[in-house]
């Protein structure tokens, strides 16, 4: 008796594979993912002063929606200015100390949102002066000179802004988006430097307690 080949692992044209649509949940998708992680971001990682990190994204991300202006990009530039308000004042908690790994961090986020503000300003036109030079400084003094940068680079754009519309001049809207991004990234690190000094101020609190 002979038996016939075996054919079950061929593909036939005649019976195409039918796809049907993926079955989502709802709320699914880019902006239901977008929604999920922004309750992420906002749970285990808020400062314990000032706004949250999901709060400063969200009012960044409304600023950007709601059309270029320059009223809107004062409205970044105050929270902002805000923001490294409240780090200074954490950066002047008695006893502050950081570990290698935190001075790293906080180095890195503080000098990069010093950059943001710069790239700002430069696409608006507005002079600052240099930053004040690093050599030789203790950790928290480092800190303070990027804080104070920061703070002079928010002045000399607001300065910049309220000129321009006195005046009546005009930025073209990749230039008003260019602006917005680049306040909305430095106020990410800013507020990123927020919540880390938070934790740091924190567990030094914590040492003293058990001390006690």
């Amino acid at each position: 008796m002979t038996v016939p080949p075996d054919k079950s692992d061929q593909i036939f044209s005649s019976q195409p594979v039918k796809q049907g649509p993926t079955p989502q949940a709802p709320g699914s998708g880019f902006q239901g993912y977008m929604s999920e992680a922004s309750k992420a971001s906002a749970k285990g990682f808020t400062p314990a002063q000032g706004p949250g990190v999901a709060e400063a994204l969200q009012a960044a991300r409304a600023a950007q929606t709601a059309g270029p202006s320059f009223e809107t990009l004062i409205a970044q530039v105050g929270t902002s200015q805000d923001s490294l308000a409240n780090v200074r004042n954490q950066l002047n908690t008695k006893g502050l100390q950081f570990k290698r790994s935190q001075q790293h961090l906080l180095r890195n986020k503080l000098s990069d949102a010093s950059t943001y503000l710069r790239a700002a300003n430069s696409r608006l036109g507005a002079e600052t002066p240099p930053m004040q030079p690093q050599t030789g400084a203790r950790p928290i003094e480092r800190f303070i000179n990027y804080v104070t940068d920061g703070e002079n680079q928010l002045t000399a754009a607001q300065q910049k802004i309220i000129e321009m519309q006195s005046k009546g001049n005009e930025l073209r809207p990749a230039d008003f988006l260019l602006i917005q991004v680049k306040m909305g990234q430095a106020q990410q690190e800013i507020e990123f430097s927020s919540t880390l000094l938070a934790k740091v101020i924190d567990s030094i609190k914590q040492t003293l307690n058990i001390q006690l």
